[in-house]
Order: C-alpha cells, then structure tokens, then sequence
C-alpha cells in the first residue's frame, strides 16, 4: 500500500471506530480488516480510471455503505451513475454528499443537472436555487438558476438571477446573455443585439452570442445578417439545438423548406425531448422528405 492509500484507508478506519461518537450510521457490513478496507479501495479506484464503471460500482457502493459520510466514495458513486446513465440514482448520491460535505457547492452543477436528466425539472429547479444559495457571490451557479428559472417560464425571477450575477461580476457573459435572451422574449431586438454584440467584442466565437444576435437578426427582418450569425454559431457548436432551430426558421423564412426541414430533423435527432416543439416546423415542412 502506497502512502497516500495508508493515510486514506488508515482514515477510514478511524472514521470506523469513531463512526457513532459523529453521529454518522453504523457502518454496512464493513471490512473487516486493513486489507479488505484496500481491497475495495483499490478495486474501485481502478474500475473507475479505467472507465469500467460497471464493474467501478458494487466496490464503490460497498465502500459508501461502511463510511457513509466519506464524501469522496459518495462524489465517486455519482459519477459511476451519471455514466451508467441511471440519473435518479446519481442526484440521490449528489444529495447525500451534500449532507455530509462542509462545501456543498462542489456537488453543484452535477446535482440539479442529475434531477434533469431524470425527468424532475422541480425538483432540478429546486436544486439550482439551493446551489446559489450556498454562495450568492458565485456567477456560474447564479447564472444556471436564472437559466432554470428561465426555461421554468418564471422570467421575472430569471432576470433577477441573472442581474445578480451581474453585479458581481458586470462582464459575466453568460448572464448578460440570459438577460438579452430576456429582451428578445420582450421583443426588445435592439437591446438583445447591442449586449451580444458587446460580448462578441470580447469573444468572437461565443456560440450563444451570436445564436442571440442571429435571432435578434431574423426577427428585425434582416435574414442575411441572421445566417450569418447563426451558420458561424453552427460551425462553433454543430451540437447545439437552438442554433439549428433558428437556422430552420430563418430557411422558412426565406422560403427554403428542404434546408429548413434538414435543420428541424437534426435538431429533433440530437433532442428528441423536444420532438413536440418541432412538430410544428416539421409538419409545415413536410412536403420535403
């Protein structure tokens, strides 16, 4: 056993023998030796490095069950299910770390982004609110509330998450454009295409930058100006849903049906969660197959 395992196991056992005078539950069947307590540590360990996350698991859940308040068993844990892709079985480990770490916020974004990958959005909208909650001055998780508050229909609240993280950090783009898509939701283009424009200044390639001003193009009747907003978006991030939906809508716009039915089916090919929204372009559309 190298160092760093002697001093990690060494813990654990201590934890062990400790484990009621913490508080924490007795122990699950634990190991019933130094040897047993690296065995699993190392079966583990390896599994999960080599990416065999299948196998990674029942050391790791063994390992969880003796020391259930080892946050780093739990982080691992949750990582194996975000790879199995059993996401309600990740957020239930994301929320038993954040019982037991003394930083919850480490477990943030994974644990609202595990409950929407499980098909709970209140309950995901209630995890960004309390990942905000542990640091009000960290941009990045008051951004992702305001985007969740956002796709949550609850707009007013959205910006003032966003507005926070402005005053925190006044050239926080992601949040400047959480705003400007507010604007384009307010019908306010000129406002929407001045903030993407300044965050484009700063960085040309922002994807989401310039899906917002290509938007902002197309609906202010300039469709040229929107493609090319947009079809640099796509050469950015070919991934991304929302930039061939507006290509989609642009191509319509422009009576180009083939292109745009083209956009909407790979749209719905890379997000088949949103096959309800683009029924409707699919269907006007459909004459091109």
């Amino acid at each position: 056993m190298n160092a760093s395992t002697s001093r990690i196991v060494g813990g654990l056992l201590v934890l062990t023998v400790y484990g009621a005078v913490l508080g924490s539950a007795e122990p699950h069947r634990p190991p019933s030796n130094e040897a047993d307590a690296e065995r699993l540590f190392e079966a583990s360990r390896m599994a999960f490095e080599a990416n065999r996350f299948a196998e990674a698991l029942p050391p790791t859940l063994e390992l969880t069950r003796a020391w259930p308040n080892q946050q780093i068993y739990l982080r691992r844990l949750a990582q194996i299910y975000h790879h199995l892709d059993r996401c309600g079985d990740e957020a239930a480990a994301w929320e038993r770390a954040v019982e037991v770490s003394p930083t919850p916020i480490d477990t943030c974004p994974a644990l609202p982004e595990a409950y929407v990958c499980a098909g709970q959005p209140d309950r995901a909208l209630d995890a960004y609110e309390r990942c905000a909650a542990f640091d009000r001055t960290n941009t990045d998780m008051l951004f992702y509330l305001g985007r969740a508050r956002e796709r949550a229909g609850r707009v007013d609240l959205a910006e003032a998450a966003y507005r926070d993280a402005v005053r925190v950090d006044a050239n926080h783009a992601d949040s400047l454009l959480g705003l400007a898509r507010l604007d384009l939701r307010a019908g306010r283009l000129d406002q929407a295409a001045r903030t993407a424009s300044e965050v484009l200044k700063a960085n040309p390639d922002h994807a989401d930058a310039l899906l917002v001003a290509g938007t902002a193009a197309q609906r202010g009747g300039q469709p040229s100006e929107a493609r090319q907003h947009l079809q640099r978006a796509l050469a950015i991030a070919e991934h991304y849903v929302d930039v061939h939906i507006a290509l989609g809508v642009t191509d319509v716009d422009d009576g180009r049906p083939a292109e745009a039915r083209r956009h909407f089916a790979r749209a719905l090919q890379l997000d088949p969660l949103r096959r309800t929204e683009l029924a409707v372009w699919l269907e006007r559309t459909g004459g091109v197959r």
